[in-house]
Parts: structure tokens; sequence; C-alpha cells
């Protein structure tokens, strides 16, 4: 069965506000897990709707520049990113050699 856009960004939207793991919700309207992951990958992540009286807060994008040293001596000088590329920089290193 062949779904519309709109009804594959319907079900993108539901499935987390439903409560339901992906494989119970795709089991409930009778879609296959796969086919689900393949629209979340091709439509990417769907902005799920903002409750009534709660607005959207983004971070402000600032560009710094930070010298961290770290407690093995290593310096690092990171320049030109923004603090949160910063923050998943060292979240991702901390996670390689965890």
């Amino acid at each position: 069965m062949r779904h519309t856009p709109a009804a594959v960004r319907q079900f993108l939207i539901e499935q987390p506000l439903s409560g339901q793991t992906v494989a119970a919700f795709c089991d409930d309207h009778e879609l296959k897990v796969p086919t689900f992951y393949s629209w979340k990958k091709k439509y990417g992540q769907v902005e799920l709707p903002l409750r009534e009286g709660f607005c959207k807060i983004t971070s402000k994008q600032e560009m710094v520049e930070r010298n961290l040293r770290l407690p093995s001596g290593l310096r690092l000088e990171l320049i030109g990113l923004s603090t949160m590329e910063i923050v998943e920089l060292i979240l991702e290193i901390d996670r390689a050699y965890a």
C-alpha cells in the first residue's frame, strides 16, 4: 500500500507522540519497520507541533574561540566553532575513548 507524503509525515509525527516503540506503532498501523525507518531517513526529523502556550526556543549560534588544556597535558585550540559544536565534539571524543 502506497502512502502519500502527507500521510507519511503524519505517521512520523504520531509515532513519538504515541509513546509506543517504533515496532509497536508499525504493528498497530500495519506498517513495516524498515519502511518506517526509510521514511524517517527520507523525510528527516519531522518537527512536532508545539503545544498551545509554548514557543520554540533556539540557541544562539555564536562563534567562539576556546583553549582547553586536558589533564593529560593535551592542549586543544578550538576556533570558529559554535558552543554547541564544541560540546558535540567533546562528547564524540569522550565516547571514542571511554
